[in-house]
């Protein structure tokens, strides 16, 4: 297994640039230092050619006859050496050089190899005279060089002045992102207020943006959870009681039949309690930021029947009728067992405030939206000022005398928000009473093709 490497944004940056600022000024200087020399090549070149034009100036101006110049030969005199030779081949002219130039002339430019030394020749014959005018190439080579070197001398000391520029300016521009670390870093666990973004690069800026919108979600997750938690204290703290009274009147139970009444009041306070506490556990599963199961085509009509069977007993208990029609399949993207969780909080707040003998309706049909699930049932309804608010948490709608904790529509609710769906209250079709519309997007049949039936085995 490989293991990330770690780097820094400054080093790396500093690097880089360095870097190419010392390759760019090493490209750069050698460029120049052989341009140099090249121009200064053509330089001595032309300064031979025009010293040879200008001897050549005239009507035979040397040819007196052989001489030599005057004074002392030095090193410097081989510098340059000039020789002119008369028409019938007598050399007329030798400059102060121990060095004589070779006898053979080449008109033009030429190299000539004298005594292990290079020279450069230039010839030039006129009516009355050759010319020949040579420089010593170690000469003219030390000249360009110290010329070329004069030339990328301020290329050399532009290069660590630029240098220091750079890692200023990069140092600089990565402050504001040291200073959001370390407010990073500083924080407590419980602080989740924003970082500030003030001078933040727009590259660094999206980052800082996006940690800052999840810093909300958790602020609020943490919020929600706060005030669950709360609520689930205080809803428990009422049943545990009613539990702790119905355990002393059994133990104080004069005869059997007060023992068998209060057994039974216990059991049903029992029942109530694990109802709430399953409740709870539902609503924090699907209002936590958890992983989730992958959604997948369900088959609602498959869920209902399931759910139907589920509730059928508590329904028979109280003589309610309960029926299932529309569609025989309504193809959504969900997950089967939170969507059985959604039918099964609709069917047993339809079954509990239904009174007896009443019925329980169930039915698919299409939608605008794809497909709806209708529940509706014969009991009291609840009152369109009050339709909205009961999918909070713990509400209860007033006059209600059914024992529960307020929870299944608000979990119904959270269910559908999942899945994209859309959950109102109506009156019932036939006057008295409730219907729960649940309208679910559309699910492409490609994808049904594809996708097993929920539920089957």
């Amino acid at each position: 297994m490989s293991i990330p490497l770690s780097y820094s944004l400054r080093a790396r940056l500093l690097f880089f640039l360095l870097a190419a600022i010392a390759v760019g000024a090493l490209v750069q200087g050698a460029i120049a230092y052989r341009s140099t020399l090249a121009q200064a090549d053509d330089i001595f070149d032309s300064l031979l050619q025009r010293t040879a034009l200008s001897l050549g100036a005239g009507d035979g101006l040397l040819s007196a006859g052989p001489s030599r110049g005057d004074g002392a030969v030095s090193p410097a005199a081989d510098d340059l050496i000039i020789q002119i030779w008369s028409p019938d081949g007598v050399r007329v002219f030798n400059s102060r050089s121990r060095r004589p130039l070779p006898d053979q002339i080449v008109l033009g430019f030429s190299d000539a190899r004298i005594e292990g030394s290079t020279y450069r020749v230039y010839s030039l014959a006129t009516p009355f005279q050759v010319i020949q005018v040579a420089q010593d190439m170690a000469v003219r080579t030390r000249m360009a060089r110290a010329l070329a070197l004069r030339t990328i001398a301020p290329i050399a000391a532009a290069a660590p002045l630029l240098m220091f520029v750079i890692w200023c300016v990069v140092s600089w521009s990565l402050r504001p992102v040291k200073r959001a670390r370390a407010q990073v870093a500083a924080r407590q666990p419980e602080d989740l207020s924003p970082v500030n973004e003030d001078g933040l690069p727009d590259e660094i800026r999206p980052l800082i943006a996006e940690l800052n919108l999840l810093l909300a979600r958790i602020q609020s997750a943490f919020a929600l959870q706060k005030q669950f938690v709360g609520d689930a204290a205080h809803e428990l703290r009422s049943p545990l009681a009613a539990l702790r009274l119905q355990l002393q009147a059994l133990q104080r139970a004069p005869d059997a039949e007060a023992r068998k009444q209060a057994e039974q009041r216990l059991a049903a306070g029992i029942d109530r309690a694990t109802r709430l506490v399953e409740q709870l556990l539902s609503m924090a599963r699907h209002e936590s930021g958890v992983a989730r199961e992958p959604l997948v085509a369900v088959d609602l009509s498959e869920v209902l029947r399931q759910t139907l069977s589920e509730t059928l007993p508590a329904a028979n208990a109280k003589s309610i009728s309960l029926e299932q029609s529309g569609a025989g399949h309504a193809w959504v993207r969900g997950d089967p067992e939170a969507l059985r969780l959604l039918a099964r909080n609709l069917l047993d707040n339809a079954v509990k405030y239904t009174p007896d003998g009443g019925r329980v309706h169930l039915r698919l049909e299409p939608s605008d939206l794809g497909c709806a699930m209708l529940v509706d049932d014969s009991g009291p309804g609840i009152a369109p000022a009050e339709r909205e608010r009961v999918f909070d948490r713990f509400y209860r709608a007033e006059g209600n005398t059914q024992h529960g904790s307020g929870l299944g529509l608000a979990i119904a609710r959270s269910i559908a928000e999942r899945h994209g769906a859309r959950i109102t209250l109506h009156d019932a079709p036939w006057g008295a009473g409730l219907r729960v519309r649940v309208d679910f997007p559309a699910h492409p049949r490609a994808d049904v093709a594809r996708a097993a039936p929920a539920g089957a085995n």
